[in-house]
């Protein structure tokens, strides 16, 4: 039997960046493992895939298998995270987040249908990403073996210096890299956002450089002109995307009505793709932040999310004319727990998916349209109807009384009064 026969099989997250295109070439030169190079397509906007097949294979990669799961991304990880309204600490959107469960479920389906011995990724021993890839890995295929390359002793020492030795080996050993020293910073890109850290962005007191707006325009260099669009949904899925119409002026205040015009695009994807692409030119979505890591430290960190933010608000505004109050503040009560479980990485955990089961059942009446107003950095839901509102003009309308009887609320409020009318009685 050949020598060749020997080596252990690893199948590596190969994303094309710094850490994993030296660590391809450390697994296979220094440590003698056969390594594939697996790559999942989640909808990269910056990257040419065909230059990262090539970097890979030019730095060890004995195979290099690419898949594509931009639409899965989007249906059935992105959606339930744009309906839940998960925002980890509030702020963040989660992109690299909700990408990191599906790259690594499509990771284990090759390296078992490739008889491998190990899967491995690029994520450091100070992130997050090597807890969402190996509760991934334990949660679907517990009978593979973990490479933790940056938890190997030998790497560690090797690569003391972290980046910067790094970027002095890949050039080294000639691998082509995106990184360098006058951009030390790292991107992870994705159909939903793109984010990056480290290098001079360690410092949180420092601004993020106009370079870093890779997939948007900076708000500063956006048009001085609004842009608007019509937003349709069915079942809490923003289905289609039109051109608006401007209408007579309403009343005496010349207030513009504004109809659906020509359809821009239809389907999940091609919407996203379209407000993505609007709210890009717009600068809207731009958000650089503190936060928290699950392994204890802060990090700062520099997001862009266009298209995401866009249909987050369009999306609440929606549901506040679809759902009852109480859906709304169960949604709401349940939200931080939710972002909090898939930024630590436990998509698969059950409590996660009997999660997107409950947000999934809240949609069923969320549908109709919502108008918004791009305009530098800002997105403004203008306006919003559905056939199935809980609107009633008829109820709310306070020229008159309409169909609401303003006596019912004495009894009403004294009902709710009663416990503090009595704890003033008895305790004073």
């Amino acid at each position: 039997m050949n020598q060749k026969a020997h080596k252990k099989k690893v199948v590596l997250a190969y994303s094309g960046g710094l850490d994993t295109t030296v660590i391809l070439h450390w697994l296979a030169h220094t440590k003698g493992y056969e390594v594939i190079a697996f790559l999942a397509d989640v909808g990269q906007r910056t990257e040419d895939l065909e230059l990262i097949k090539a970097r890979a294979l030019k730095g060890g990669a004995a195979q290099f298998i690419a898949v594509q799961v931009r639409d899965e991304f989007l249906h059935d990880y992105f959606m339930p995270c744009l309906v839940a309204h998960a925002q980890y600490e509030g702020r963040y959107l989660l992109g690299t987040s909700i990408a990191r469960p599906l790259i690594a479920k499509e990771q284990v389906k090759v390296a078992l249908a490739c008889n491998a011995d190990y899967v491995a990724h690029g994520a450091t021993g100070k992130g997050n990403d090597q807890v969402r890839f190996e509760l991934t890995y334990q949660a679907l295929a517990p009978q593979l073996g973990i490479l933790p390359v940056w938890r190997d002793p030998e790497f560690i020492v090797t690569f003391s210096a972290g980046r910067r030795s790094m970027l002095a080996y890949a050039e080294a050993h000639h691998l082509d890299v995106k990184a360098s020293a006058a951009k030390p910073w790292s991107s992870d890109d994705n159909v939903i956002h793109i984010s990056y850290e480290a290098g001079l962005l360690e410092d949180p007191w420092l601004g993020a450089p106009k370079a870093l707006f890779e997939r948007m325009v900076h708000p500063e260099d956006a048009p001085d002109q609004v842009e608007r669009c019509i937003i349709r949904w069915q079942g809490g899925v923003p289905v289609q995307v039109c051109a608006v119409v401007a209408d007579a002026p309403h009343g005496d205040l010349g207030i513009l009505s504004y109809e659906p015009g020509a359809v821009l695009a239809e389907g999940l994807s091609a919407v996203f793709d379209w407000i993505d692409l609007a709210a890009a030119r717009h600068g809207i979505g731009s958000l650089g932040l503190v936060e928290s890591r699950y392994v204890g430290m802060k990090s700062r960190g520099e997001y862009h999310a266009p298209g995401h933010t866009v249909l987050l608000a369009a999306h609440r505004d929606i549901e506040a004319l679809c759902l009852t109050g109480s859906v709304i503040l169960e949604k709401e009560r349940r939200a931080p727990d939710f972002a909090a479980q898939v930024y630590n990485g436990y998509w698969f955990d059950p409590v996660a998916e009997a999660g997107r089961t409950f947000y999934a059942a809240t949609q069923k009446a969320v549908c109709g349209e919502t108008r918004v107003a791009l305009y530098k950095g800002n997105v403004i839901v203008e306006g919003r109807r559905s056939p199935m509102a809980l609107y009633d003009a008829q109820v709310a309308t306070m020229d008159g009384e309409g169909s609401y009887r303003q006596e019912d609320a004495s009894g009403f409020i004294r009902l709710h009064g009663l416990p503090l009318r009595l704890r003033k009685a008895v305790q004073g």
